[in-house]
């Protein structure tokens, strides 16, 4: 019987070797660069989706921040109308004026900012995509700003003192004037800032009564000189975000 021997393979020098190894060596390390660029490109990418959406926001929010402080700025002398109408009721035939009181009911001087994308920078752990680190810390700063002063502070010192004014009002005054307009006013769909004038007959005359009516004018007055002031650090704040984070992606054209 004939027995056939395989032929011995042929064994592999060092250079074959080498070169094997090599060829493995750079496809294993240029998948390695491939993959990390390809995660940096996302990386980037995500980042300035949500540097966009942030700009958005923070243009909203100043639009806001300007609104308030022309609001405030145009309540501030009403109020000044509504402490002498309380203050020297009997002049006034003990009635709050529609035209200093309605404004004051009507106009809103609180605005609460929603911080949407950095909230969603901070939870999701993507805040680390920002690598301006510059950028990264006015981002925390702002955020901290308006939670810490705007919000958690002022806002409730504003709605405190604007709460006030209405229980006060509430308690010794006559509302058939202010409950006929708003009748009216949601018969026709009436927004707030074009609401019908309402006057408010007062119902006391002693002057203790009245004088504490006077001074919730008075102490609203105050809370929103202090929340103004606020409010235009929180603008200045914001509005030097959007300039820095333009100044890197010019999502903003001039």
């Amino acid at each position: 019987m004939e027995v056939h021997h395989h032929p011995k393979a042929e064994k592999k020098n060092f250079k074959e070797y080498f070169l094997e190894f090599l060829m493995i060596f750079l496809a294993v390390t240029l998948g390695f660069f491939a993959e990390n660029l390809r995660e940096h490109v996302g990386d980037k990418d995500k980042e300035k989706e949500y540097l966009s959406s942030m700009v958005s926001e923070l243009q909203y929010d100043t639009t806001k921040y300007n609104e308030i402080i022309k609001t405030i700025s145009y309540i501030r002398p009403v109020l000044d109308s509504l402490y002498i109408n309380a203050k020297e009721a009997k002049r006034f035939n003990y009635v709050l004026q529609g035209k200093w009181n309605t404004p004051v009911n009507e106009q809103s001087t609180t605005y609460q900012p929603s911080l949407t994308t950095i909230e969603q920078l901070k939870s999701s752990g993507n805040l680390r995509l920002i690598d301006d680190k510059d950028l990264a810390n006015k981002i925390i700063g702002y955020a901290a700003f308006v939670q810490n002063r705007l919000l958690s502070t002022r806002l409730a010192d504003m709605t405190a003192a604007i709460n006030n004014v209405f229980y006060q009002e509430d308690d010794i005054s006559d509302e058939s004037d202010f409950n006929r307009k708003m009748d009216d006013n949601m018969q026709h769909k009436t927004l707030p800032a074009n609401s019908a004038l309402f006057d408010m007959t007062l119902i006391v005359r002693d002057s203790v009564t009245l004088n504490k009516l006077a001074n919730s004018f008075i102490n609203l007055k105050a809370r929103d000189y202090g929340y103004s002031i606020v409010i235009s650090q929180a603008d200045s704040l914001a509005t030097e975000l959007i300039q820095l984070i333009n100044n890197k992606y010019h999502f903003i054209r001039e």
